[in-house]
């Protein structure tokens, strides 16, 4: 036995870099087809956690005396073997279904799919993919010689997961292709069937080589799925944007920009690029010089006259080659950096910051129209300079989502403003300033008009008499008058809830905690089961549940901190993991290597597990203290890892021909923390009560494992 299988079992570390690749592959696939959102994000982390539970767990081997010509000599494959190549196989297949299967079930393009239809196809994508996964874990622990069987694994999956974390981050950070790194991830999961020295080895290797290095070989099967995709429509090109992918597609003359598989603007769009402008202008008709954010998708330079100064905000500039130059702003005016980066780091004060927000479907989104965010553009405006909000509204009575979610924007508004103005319409516009008029004047807004020779047919004097009249104005306040104020700025719920019921869909995720209740009490009646009831067994198994729950929900709070700070999340989301899974390789490791003696085994587990324990208190204080930093948020992440793989590798001992049970119990703790996300951003759950619940559990936990030490 040589040194490396000594440390932990080097097939583990193949399954770690494959499982955690195409988790990232799928999460970014799964959310591109939904609009983006993290609603759907935890769904998906439900379904692939909850079937690689189940395929760790039932599943151990697949036997076949079928002969493997992979070496000089033919030989059987082992089941590993075959679970590996199967891998290979349904992780292409399975990517297919995500852009295929809309198009089947009847999705058009631009509608956010439905959740009954996104579960459809989930399932379908995820089955095969994730049982094998789950007995990959199982079989390769089961086919290790040595002890240690389950903490080994578990030390070298989080070893290949964390390579697999940084190649992915850096591929997507270059604008990688999904289609094109699944196939690189197709070649790796043969590797470990392959002989040193052996030709097909050096044959696959360069294969995979070229793939990668021409980075092409993916995006035109990409290409052409998304050209069925979005039939009728004429699709154009894609490509890999810095949160997720943008499509271009053509119908007549019109250039359609979609993100995350949601129309973002139509090119040309007159209308919206003057609702930008020119009411802005008409409450500040002196304005000399002002930023735009989220604002150049809609033709809104050529609307801004030459005197003004303008500085147009995005992230990034990936999506300008899928529409004509004609429609777009001058480079010159642009400035490719995140919104709130760029307004941190800004000298210049403007006589006006333009913000243009769409539909509430993710924390993207969600951070835009945070207080904290408002405040950043309040410090670059100049002392009479003013703050243009564009919210989706419409005439008449609002639903409650949507009435809460301007109730808040117009909350956190009056909060930073001396005064907040709004202007009714498809689009309800918010204008706050500490020197604007206190209320809405209509002969005074046309006669700016006039002076400004606004010269429109869209845009006239009869327009802002019928935005501006009394009964919408009243009709709009009253509404406004039941002021909401969101404590959780994670809550993006009832902005999708909102964004359902354009397609007549209802659906209420709080209903959905109920059901995750019952999942809970489930897993721990499991969890006495299969430990037949054993004392230690039992608290054995419930201490992983406990850490992967605990572990698991820092991490998600990471995502979505991370995702409110800086709105890059699916770039990000190799790195983030990265850090998670050193900590988790670091932890295991560690309590593998101090591990000396069989003796006492109870005792000394109910040790270590307190320890583990004490180390979430610490990530509790973290958090509570600083977590909208970005570095707290890092050492938390890998905290998290560390104490959940130093826990599990101390309580998986008492498993050793059963390792994919402490796994899928594991598993099945994380799978309870994305119900805590779901309740998050729902708004049922605010997060101090998740880490109170959590913070009790743990002292519990602490006693009792400390008492069974004692005896």
């Amino acid at each position: 036995m040589n040194t490396l299988t000594k440390i932990f079992i080097p097939n583990a570390i193949y399954l770690g870099f494959i499982s955690l690749s195409v988790q990232v592959i799928f999460a970014r696939l799964a959310v591109s087809f939904a609009g983006g959102n993290e609603v759907y994000l935890s769904i998906f982390y439900f379904f692939w956690l909850l079937i690689t539970a189940i395929g760790a767990i039932t599943l151990k081997n697949i036997k076949t005396n079928m002969p493997l010509v992979v070496g000089v000599r033919p030989r059987a494959p082992t089941g590993t073997d075959m679970l590996f190549i199967l891998m290979s196989l349904f992780s292409l297949i399975s990517a297919v279904v995500f852009y295929l299967m809309p198009k089947a079930l009847h999705i058009i393009p631009g509608q956010l799919i439905p959740p009954v239809i996104y579960l459809i196809i989930l399932l379908a994508a995820l089955l095969p993919v994730c049982l094998i996964n789950g007995a990959l874990f199982s079989s390769i622990a089961l086919s290790y010689k040595g002890n240690s069987r389950p903490g080994k694994t578990y030390a070298g999956e989080a070893i290949g997961a964390l390579i697999a974390g940084m190649i992915t981050a850096i591929y997507y950070f270059s604008g990688g292709r999904d289609l094109t790194l699944l196939l690189f991830i197709a070649c790796v999961c043969l590797m470990p069937l392959l002989r040193k020295k052996s030709l097909y080895k050096i044959m696959v290797l360069t294969c995979a080589a070229v793939i990668i290095m021409l980075l092409g070989a993916g995006n035109h099967i990409e290409s052409l799925l998304l050209k069925i995709n979005y039939q009728p429509y004429d699709f154009q090109q894609s490509v890999s944007g810095r949160l997720i992918r943008y499509d271009s597609v053509k119908t007549g003359n019109m250039t359609s920009l979609y993100s995350g598989g949601i129309k973002l603007a139509d090119f040309p769009d007159y209308v919206t690029g003057q609702d930008i402008i020119y009411w802005s202008r008409l409450i500040k008709p002196d304005m000399a010089n002002i930023a735009l954010i989220g604002a150049e998708t809609h033709m809104v330079d050529r609307f801004v006259p030459d005197n003004i100064e303008r500085k147009y905000i995005f992230p990034e500039k990936r999506w300008l080659k899928l529409v004509d130059p004609g429609y777009l702003p001058d480079m010159k005016h642009c400035r490719i950096k995140d919104p709130a980066s760029f307004l941190k780091g800004n000298d210049e004060k403007f006589d006006a910051v333009i913000l243009n927000l769409g539909h509430l479907i993710s924390l993207s989104s969600r951070r835009l129209e945070t207080s904290s965010f408002f405040k950043l553009c309040r410090k670059n405006i100049a002392d009479d300079g003013i703050l243009t909000v564009l919210a989706p509204s419409y005439d008449g009575i609002w639903r409650d989502d949507m009435r809460k979610r301007l109730s808040e924007i117009h909350t956190n508004l009056k909060d930073i403003f001396k005064k907040v103005i709004y202007i009714p319409g498809d689009n309800l516009i918010f204008i706050g300033g500490d020197n604007i008029p206190d209320e809405i004047n209509t002969e005074l807004l046309i006669q700016r008009y006039s002076e400004l020779k606004i010269d429109s047919p869209y845009f006239n004097s009869s327009l802002i008499a019928a935005r501006t009249n009394s009964f919408k104005l009243n009709q709009v306040e009253k509404q406004l008058s039941s002021e909401s104020k969101c404590a959780n700025d994670m809550a993006i719920g009832h902005g999708l809830s909102n964004y359902f019921s354009m397609f007549n869909i209802s659906f209420e995720f709080k209903g959905l905690l109920k059901y995750f209740a019952v999942l809970a009490v489930i897993i721990l009646l499991l969890i006495l089961f299969f430990a037949g009831f054993n004392v230690n067994k039992s608290l054995s198994l419930i201490n992983i549940l406990y850490f992967g729950a605990i572990s698991f929900i820092f991490e998600l709070m990471v995502l979505y901190e991370i995702q409110l700070i800086g709105g890059y999340l699916y770039i990000a989301l190799g790195l983030i993991l990265s850090l998670f899974m050193a900590g988790m390789a670091a932890g295991a490791l560690l309590e593998i290597k101090y591990y000396n003696s069989l003796k006492n085994l109870p005792k000394i587990i109910h040790k270590r597990t307190t320890l583990a324990l004490l180390i979430f208190g610490l990530i509790m204080v973290l958090f509570s203290l600083g977590y909208d930093k970005l570095w707290v948020l890092m050492i938390i992440v890998a905290l998290a890892g560390f104490g959940g793989g130093y826990g599990f590798a101390a309580n998986a001992r008492y498993f050793e021909n059963r390792p994919g049970l402490p796994y899928g119990v594991d598993l099945a703790g994380a799978i309870l923390s994305t119900a805590a996300g779901l309740a998050i951003l729902s708004a049922a759950l605010d997060i101090n009560a998740i880490l109170l619940f959590m913070g009790v559990t743990g002292i519990i936990l602490i006693a009792t494992n400390m008492r069974l030490a004692s005896k």
